[in-house]
């Protein structure tokens, strides 16, 4: 769930560490709401009235992606994933490059971009959205908020039918946690970090709606497994170890290691009870054409985080499903930020390999250009920058292109 962006007192409070409970029967997961649920009580309506407000600013904000394409994508996959229920979900992408997801109880779910990059096929996008499903159907979210009650009088000073504070406009905010905040951040951001035993009740409900569907149940566990690969790329391109932050007393997350050997495991059950056997689909050839209008966006925003180490191991691991332009252009520019010994060599390969496919991507052609220029073979740089030109004449570094090569 996403970082909590609350007072020292308040994460002392309410995010004790739990206990692992052992892992849950997917087969045991049903939902605690029916279609068209709405908000029972007190509690529940105020908290509804809080988050309305949160997404109303989103849905305003220059921070949802707003991809026909993509939206209509995702939303199938909802309806796949959840049937009649689907009507209930509102999923707005958001800009951020952080892998993260999140569910309010009001039925809002977010999507960050960070994770869409690093998703690999449609059934890994399911296992995400069922996971974050799950929380919904089980109602996790006034389950939190009652145990937080309980357990401390600071929070009887929130009017939760109020909205405290308009602060941040939609379109001044670089982050929904910033709209957050502006509403009511002791409620907002704390009730998003669920205990674990809910965290694996998600995870639990998540699979089953997958084998339901008939996505590979396996993909759950994948997902995490290439998360921490490309965490541990990262922490050793930078001379650091790896920390599993999930290990935390703080964290409300099952320890990622565990967590995975019970995904496994569960996805073993599911495929011999409920897919016969069959290991179910995954969806890669749709998700490479629902995520085609946006795929470089995606990439682009990793590169700029200016983690060469995990920059890299990222392109490398999207490319296991076949190279393309744009991840040979990519790697080429995680070469060329990281700037170490060799690496100008490298993005030259790279951009070179990029401009040898029917329908590259036009960047590849001015990078190509350049490091043509610079390693001495000034007409075969012109040559690529002019066909950039041609590719992109409405360029922002159009004019600084045409001076280059004499135009």
């Amino acid at each position: 769930m996403p970082r909590v962006l609350v007072s020292t007192l308040l994460v002392t409070v309410f995010l004790a560490p739990f206990a692992n409970a052992g892992r849950i029967s997917p087969i045991d997961m049903q939902p605690l709401i029916a279609p068209g649920y709405e908000a029972e009580d007190r509690d529940e309506r105020g908290m509804w009235q809080l988050f309305d407000r949160l997404e109303e600013d989103i849905a305003n904000s220059n921070l949802v992606v707003r991809d026909p394409e993509l939206t209509a994508y995702v939303g199938g996959v909802m309806e796949q994933l959840l049937g009649e229920m689907a009507a209930d979900f509102r999923v707005y992408i958001v800009r951020n490059p952080d892998f993260n997801a999140s569910m309010a109880p009001n039925g809002m779910m977010l999507v960050h971009t960070g994770l869409l990059a690093r998703i690999k096929n449609e059934a890994q996008l399911a296992a995400v959205l069922g996971h974050e499903a799950g929380h919904y159907f089980r109602r996790h979210s006034v389950q939190r908020w009652r145990s937080m009650k309980t357990k401390t009088a600071i929070m009887s000073v929130i009017a939760l039918g109020a909205a405290a504070g308009s602060g941040a406009s939609g379109n001044a905010s670089n982050n929904w946690y910033d709209l957050a905040n502006a509403i009511n951040a002791g409620i907002m951001l704390s009730i998003f970090k669920y205990s674990r035993s809910h965290e694996q009740e998600a995870d639990a409900y998540g699979l089953r709606l997958l084998a339901e569907s008939g996505y590979a149940p396996h993909q759950a566990a994948a997902v995490w497994g290439q998360l921490i690969s490309e965490r541990k790329a990262s922490a050793e391109a930078r001379d650091k170890r790896y920390k599993d932050r999930s290990r935390s007393a703080l964290s409300t997350h099952p320890p990622t290691e565990s967590r995975m050997t019970d995904l496994r495991l569960s996805a073993d059950d599911l495929v011999d009870t409920m897919l016969d056997g069959n290991g179910g689909s995954n969806g890669v050839g749709t998700w490479r054409s629902g995520i085609a209008s946006i795929r470089s966006s995606l990439i682009e925003e990793q590169i700029k985080l200016n983690d060469s180490g995990a920059s890299i191991h990222l392109i490398n691991s999207l490319a296991d499903g076949g190279w393309s332009s744009d991840l040979h252009y990519f790697l080429g520019e995680a070469y060329s930020l990281r700037g170490g010994e060799g690496d100008t060599e490298l993005a030259a390969e790279a951009y070179a390999s990029a401009v040898q496919y029917a329908d590259p991507i036009p960047e590849a052609y001015r990078a190509h250009g350049y490091a043509e220029i610079k390693a001495g073979y000034k007409e075969d740089g012109y040559e690529a920058l002019a066909r950039y030109l041609e590719l992109r004449p409405d360029a922002p570094d159009a004019a600084m292109t045409r001076f280059t090569i004499g135009q």
